[in-house]
Order: structure tokens, then C-alpha cells, then sequence
């Protein structure tokens, strides 16, 4: 079930119901669970449902035509306030919460919600980013967390509860957000593929609208046609932009980004650069020829993580992605070296090719290529509780090519060392 275009949290959506029904709706909510799943977007509709004018919020169904809900789709409803982190910032700013130090305690979040609904019927919070909360910051919102303003409610977003500070996770209700099943990843996807594709339609109609009107020098037909040119054309480079997939997602990759996916949108879109795909190839081409030299696995892995742009979630996704490809590559080669198939179809002709070839390039036997998908697991692991990416790639580089050199001291190394909240 769909719930106002949000999937795979239906029991969230209950669970909600219920409390509003019964009038026991919590004050202070952190929503917890991996980037890309919903939970922004749900608090939004929740924000909505609860400022609905017109529909019982028991109903959790907003009406979405009201003022209110107009003014909360469009992200300006005067008692719904927003707070993220800034791009350039590594934490959220104490100035969002209590305002500037000549101005302290008189503007910000905490003074805003403060005043009197302009609705008359509550003020909410959505504070995205709850990972990066400092102690500074974190202090500032204690009293407000601790005693919400009347008919105040906070919904704070992060990722893991590892990653909330003790004062701001003790003072919560906590909503863990599931990971999306891979049947519902597909079809966002094949949605997004057909968004896609309707756009580009639009696009080529305008532009072939353009040049007619360029041709046969019709003014009023010029001028639509060059607005309508500039604005949809514009509108799909920002589109592609977005997606991180370039043109429209390509439909025979799907079922495969859709597996990689970690049940994230986000990162489903990370991967959905066809050119990822063959770097992939490239990639397990290297690991079969036993990665001789340190500069080539830097150089693709880097020309990879630059390719994704500079926002964490995404560089994160391709990062995931190559240390599973890592960790399968030494599992079914611990496979072949003990005689065995796996059961998941891993004698096609490709691998059949790449495993012949890393029997000869890597000096393990079976024992020693399951401990090296083992270790490469570990730092997969890593990837997800989001240890800084430079030295986690640094250490598993070193760590595979000295098992690559047969030191086998490095199945000693403990890549949690690199964890900064174990």
C-alpha cells in the first residue's frame, strides 16, 4: 500500500493512526533509519495530515487542496519549520536553533516555536540531519526537547541511533524506518524510467516546436516556442541532474540496481549511471588479474566516487556497491578453489573467465579467499555506519595488496579500529 505515494511503511502509517486516534501522539519523534527511504518525505505528510483544514487527521488522509495543505506541499506553511544542515557546514549551526549571538533566544527555531500558531492549531518541527547535531547544538534544543511548547511537535531525522547524541536520543520517541523491499525498489524505479522518458518526449516536442516556428517565422509561435524550449529543456537538465542517472534510466538495469540498492531510492539513483555498470566490469576485470599495481585500483575507484558528485549519501552508494563486488569476487573464488559452485548461477562463461584467471593471479587457497571476502565484508560494514571514506579506502588498499603479496598478516589487521562509534 502507497500511502500518499511513500512505500514499504505501512505499519509507521498504523501505528500513527492509532495514537492520534487515541489522543496520545508523542510531542518529540526521531525518525531513524538509511538515507533514501521516506523518512523526510513522511514527516512532511505527516506535518500535513496534522495542519490538514478540512480532513479529521485520524484519518491520516490530508486532503491536499486546502490552504493549509497547499501552503505545506509547497513548503511554506507559516507552523511548519524546517531545519537542515547547511552543504558547507559539518554540523547544524547553533544560530538555527537559538539565532545569532546578538539576537540569542529572540529568533530561531526554539523562539518559533514558542509563539502562538497562526492556524490555531499547532506548531511543527522537522529538523533533517539529526546525525550532525553538536553538543553545542544539541544543549541549546535540551529545554525544548525536554518540555515542548504546547501543541508542539518535533520530528528529528537521522540515520542510526549510534549516531544521535545520548541527550537527544534519550528524549525521543524513536520510529525505525525499514529499508524498502527490492520488488518495491523496481517499481519506483520503472515509475522514475517513465517520468523519464514522458519528459524527454515533452522536451523533443518543444524543440521540434521551436525549429518549425524558427522556420516559418511566426512571432507568437516563436516566442512559445522558445519559452517552452528554454523551460523544459531546463527542466529536464535539472531532472537528470537530480537522478544522477544522466538520460532516462535504462530499463534492462533496473532489476540490478534495484539488488544493489540497500532498499534506498537515493542510492538506486546513484547506481543508475550505465557507466558505473561498466567501471563494474573494469573493476572485477583488475581483482581477476590479481591488482598488480596500486595507482590503477586507486585511479578507477577515485574516477568513480568523483563521477557521483560530492553528496556523501551517493559516493557512499557506489563505495557499498564495489566492496560487495570485492566481497562476492573472493567468495565464489573460495568456491571455485574448493571444488564447489555456489548455488546462485555463478558458472556463467563471465565468471567461469574471471575465476580461471585469479586461480593464477592470487596466491590463496580456499580458507584464504573466504577470509578475504570476510575481511572485505568488514569494511563494507564500515561503509554503512559511515566511517570517513579516504582512510577507510586507504586501509582496505593496503590490506588487499598485502594479501595480494601473501602477507598473510593482514587478516590480523581489525578494520574496526577505524570506527569512531563502535
Amino acid at each position: 500500500m502507497s500511502w500518499f505515494g511513500i512505500e514499504g511503511h505501512d505499519e509507521i502509517v498504523r501505528r500513527f493512526q492509532r495514537a492520534i486516534a487515541q489522543g496520545r501522539i508523542a510531542s518529540t519523534f526521531l525518525f531513524l533509519g538509511p538515507s533514501g527511504i521516506g523518512k523526510r518525505m513522511f514527516a512532511e505528510r505527516l506535518a500535513m495530515t496534522l495542519q490538514c483544514e478540512k480532513n479529521d487527521p485520524r484519518l491520516m488522509e490530508p486532503c491536499g487542496k486546502c490552504m493549509s495543505c497547499r501552503q505545506a506541499l509547497a513548503h511554506e506553511h507559516p507552523d511548519i519549520l524546517y531545519v537542515s544542515k547547511p552543504e558547507d557546514r559539518a554540523f547544524i549551526p547553533i544560530d538555527l536553533f537559538i539565532g545569532p549571538k546578538d539576537a540569542r533566544r529572540q529568533i530561531g527555531l526554539c523562539s518559533e516555536l514558542a509563539k502562538k500558531p497562526i492556524y490555531e492549531k499547532r506548531k511543527i518541527a522537522i529538523i533533517d540531519d539529526a546525525d550532525y547535531f553538536n553538543l553545542e547544538g544539541a544543549n541549546a534544543m535540551l529545554k525544548t526537547l525536554e518540555e515542548p511548547p504546547k501543541n508542539a511537535i518535533l520530528i528529528l531525522i537521522g540515520t542510526s541511533a549510534a549516531r544521535q547524541l545520548p541527550t537527544i536520543r534519550s528524549r525521543c520517541q524513536i520510529l525505525r524506518f525499514s529499508p524498502l523491499e527490492i520488488p518495491v525498489v523496481e517499481s519506483i524505479l520503472y515509475q522514475k524510467r517513465a517520468e523519464q522518458l514522458a519528459l524527454a518526449e515533452s522536451v523533443a516536442e518543444a524543440v521540434s516546436v521551436q525549429k518549425e516556428t524558427k522556420r516559418t517565422g511566426k512571432t507568437a509561435g516563436k516566442s512559445v516556442g522558445k519559452n517552452a524550449g528554454k523551460s523544459v529543456g531546463k527542466t529536464a537538465g535539472k531532472s537528470a541532474s537530480k537522478d544522477g542517472a544522466g538520460d532516462v534510466i535504462r530499463e534492462e538495469l533496473i532489476p540490478r540496481i534495484a539488488a544493489h540498492s540497500n532498499g534506498s531510492i537515493q542510492e538506486a539513483l546513484a547506481l543508475a549511471d550505465p557507466d558505473f555498470w561498466e567501471f563494474r566490469n573494469r573493476f572485477l576485470r583488475l581483482l581477476a588479474e590479481g591488482v598488480r599495481e596500486r595507482d590503477a585500483l586507486v585511479g578507477e575507484i577515485d574516477q568513480q566516487l568523483e563521477s557521483a558528485g560530492k553528496v556523501p549519501a551517493l559516493r557512499r552508494a557506489r563505495l557499498r556497491v564495489m566492496l560487495e563486488t570485492v566481497s562476492d569476487f573472493f567468495r565464489r573464488l573460495s568456491f571455485r578453489l574448493s571444488g564447489f559452485q555456489p548455488a546462485d548461477g555463478a558458472a556463467s562463461e563471465e565468471w567461469r573467465v574471471l575465476l580461471e584467471t585469479a586461480v593464477q593471479s592470487w596466491p590463496l587457497d580456499a580458507e584464504g579467499a573466504a577470509s578475504a571476502a570476510l575481511k572485505t565484508a568488514d569494511y563494507l560494514e564500515l561503509v554503512q555506519r559511515n566511517v570517513h571514506q579516504p582512510t577507510l579506502l586507504d586501509a582496505w588498499i593496503d590490506e588487499i595488496l598485502r594479501i595480494r603479496s601473501g602477507d598473510l598478516a593482514a587478516f590480523l589487521f581489525a578494520p574496526w579500529s577505524l570506527n569512531p562509534n563502535p
